[in-house]
């Protein structure tokens, strides 16, 4: 089985940091921190089979293969993170919520040409 790098993209952190932000202020900085926790947690097991992760809705909008992985606490994610593969690395592109509009090629940071 191959193993990817898992790689956060600066969109995808500044992404990550925002909701952080969000659960602080919504609900309580202690759930804001196990939230931040697990998403990092679930991201890293992009390394091992990220590949049966489904093309993203709007995989035909890009010049390159976008993938999306449903994250979040508890038993129905909430959050989505894009990632592309490109040779032995995942790139995630953004983490946003499920209900956010989709996402554009001019969204995103991109990793390198594929």
């Amino acid at each position: 089985m191959k193993t990817f790098r898992v790689i956060l993209l600066p969109r995808a952190e500044a992404d990550i940091e925002a909701n952080a932000q969000w659960w602080a202020t919504h609900h309580s900085v202690e759930q804001a921190v196990r939230w931040f926790e697990v998403i990092h947690e679930q991201l890293k097991s992009l390394a091992m089979l990220s590949e049966s992760n489904g093309l993203s809705a709007e995989a035909g909008d890009f010049q390159y293969e976008i993938r999306d992985k449903l994250l979040g606490l508890g038993s129905r994610p909430s959050y989505r993170a894009v990632f592309t593969i490109k040779d032995d690395a995942v790139y995630v592109l953004t983490v946003r919520r499920g209900a956010q509009d989709v996402v554009r090629p001019n969204d995103l940071d991109t990793p390198a040409p594929h």
